[in-house]
Formats: C-alpha cells, structure tokens, sequence
C-alpha cells in the first residue's frame, strides 16, 4: 500500500511539473547601460501553476571571426515581478550588469515544452524557444513590449485587430533609440540546433503582422501559436533581431471570458505559496487563492 501512494505521489508531482512547464509567449529585450555594458531582461507569460520560476537561464552565444555564434556562457535572469494577463500567469525577469566586448551576439532561452496547438502538429514535443541577436555598439538599446500582445480571442471575430504596434503610450511596443523598425510574422520554433532556428510543423496561417497591425482571425477554437520578429536597422545597418513567440487563444467570446466560467467547474484551490488546499471554494477563510477550472485555465480570487 505504501509503494502505491508512493508511485501515485510520483506521477502527481511529475504531472505537476510537465504542466507548469508549459510557456504560451515572450520576448527578450537588451538595454545599454553604459559604452560596456547592458542588462538583460525578458517577459514570458505560461499557462500553468504554479507561478513562474524564480530564476531562469539564458544562454549567451558571440560571433566568432567566421561569423558563425558561438556559446560563450549563460546568464541568470531573476524574476523581478509576477503577474496576470489575460487570466494567465507573467513575469518580468532580469539581470545585472553585464560588459560586453564590441560585438555581435545572440541571447536565447528554451523551455520545454510547448502545450497542444491546433496549428502545430509537433508542439508537444517542440521547445519554446526566444531570442534576441545584439549588436554591442554605443546607443543601442533593443525595442520593449510596453503592453503584451492579446491571448484571448474571439472566434471569426473581425475586431481581433491589435494596433497601434509602435508608439511610446497604449501601443504594444516602443522604439527608444529612434532607429528603424521592421515587425513581421515568421516561424513557430521547435528548437536551436547548429546555429539554426528549427522551425515546427504548422498546419494554418490565421494571423497578419506589419507595422501597423496584428490581425488574428480563426474558425477554430482553440490554442494557436505563432513566430513574431522585429529588426532594427540604423543608417541601413542590422543592429538587433527579436524573436518573439505567442500564443492566441480563439474563444466563443472574450468579455474578461466570463461566460466560459459557467461552463467550467472548480478542480482544485491553493494558497498563494503553491500549498494544495481543497478541490472546492466552500468554507475558504479569506485571503488570496489561486482556482484551477477543469478546463485547465486558473484564476486567482480573494475569498
């Protein structure tokens, strides 16, 4: 009987961790502090409990003489702050100060896994995959999200319009050094592998990206994913590339997806420390508690 719980609590605990694995988007993003040297941050968003990792590691690649990038080492980004967007789990991280020789490198990160895409026919075994490729020279600071890109969607929906892409306020990105900017749809990653971004298997192109506008439009409910990319380029020159990755989620309707949770039931409810605390809301003492519905999707509520 032992060796059963035992076997039980081993499945649970690998369950857990394969779930909370699961990233939907993020973006890493270079800042110059100084003529040597620059910070690194990244936003990701995941679509599991419990809260995202406190630490995380990038690994830090430099062009060699042939051209070819090189690892170099790693970084470790701290998680600065949690959040929520959408009803789903974020968080900024980021790292000291780091001096960097006059050259060109590649920042990127990759998680594993990604969690089932209607578009993808390999998702579940692909690695989530960002980037950033950094040209160390004086005044270049990469773009940065100012707001993050919309999860949820509305199925053959016309308003899924997100706009304006640049600005400084209410806009999804901002160009500090003022240099020009190209933001356009690319792959869905799989993996790294011998300098090559592997890209995934994907079955449908639903979505537009340019300057000006992200529009995303599907007949299919469900978890979407794409590849997003911005390059700048100074007096013609490539200064920096970003690969971002996102996931869109196309619902039956998106006001704050209230009229899903009719349908959902509550699975599960933990403390915000990750404790386990019941299957169900009755006879919670107030505080602040994270729900898991049985569609998968969580919330968190004071009670």
């Amino acid at each position: 009987m032992q060796l059963k719980k035992l076997l039980v609590l081993v499945a649970l605990i690998s369950t857990f961790t394969i779930q909370a694995s699961h990233f939907m988007g993020g973006i890493i993003q270079v800042a110059q502090t100084s003529p040597d040297s620059v910070a690194i941050g990244m936003y990701v968003i995941g679509d599991q409990f419990p809260t995202l990792p406190q630490y995380v590691t990038l690994e830090r690649w430099e062009m060699d003489s042939q051209g070819w990038y090189t690892l170099d080492g790693y970084i470790t980004l701290t998680k600065i702050t949690n959040g929520t967007h959408q009803g789903f789990n974020t968080a900024n991280y980021g790292s000291d100060y780091i001096n960097l020789d006059s050259n060109k490198y590649r920042f990127i990160y990759t998680n594993c896994c990604w969690p089932i895409l209607n578009n993808s026919t390999n998702s579940t075994t692909s690695e989530f995959v960002i980037s950033t490729d950094y040209w160390h020279v004086p005044n270049n600071t990469t773009p940065f999200a100012e707001n993050p890109m919309w999860i949820n969607m509305a199925k053959d929906s016309s308003n899924n319009v997100m706009k304006p892409i640049w600005g400084i306020y209410n806009c999804f990105f901002t160009n500090p050094d003022g240099d020009s900017v190209n933001f356009h749809k690319t792959e869905l990653y799989s993996s790294y592998s011998n300098g090559v971004f592997v890209p995934q298997v994907q079955s449908t192109t639903c979505v537009a990206a340019n300057n000006d506008s992200i529009i995303f439009v599907s007949s299919h409910l469900g978890a979407h994913a794409f590849g997003f990319q911005i390059d700048k380029y100074r007096s013609g020159y490539l200064l920096t590339t970003q690969r971002i990755q996102w996931t869109f989620i196309s619902r039956l309707g998106i006001m704050d997806v209230e009229e899903n949770e009719i349908e959902r039931e509550v699975i599960g409810v933990w403390d915000w420390q990750g404790r386990y605390i019941q299957k169900d809301i009755k006879g919670l003492t107030p505080a602040l508690y994270l729900i898991r519905y049985s569609d998968g999707s969580y919330k968190k509520i004071f009670k």
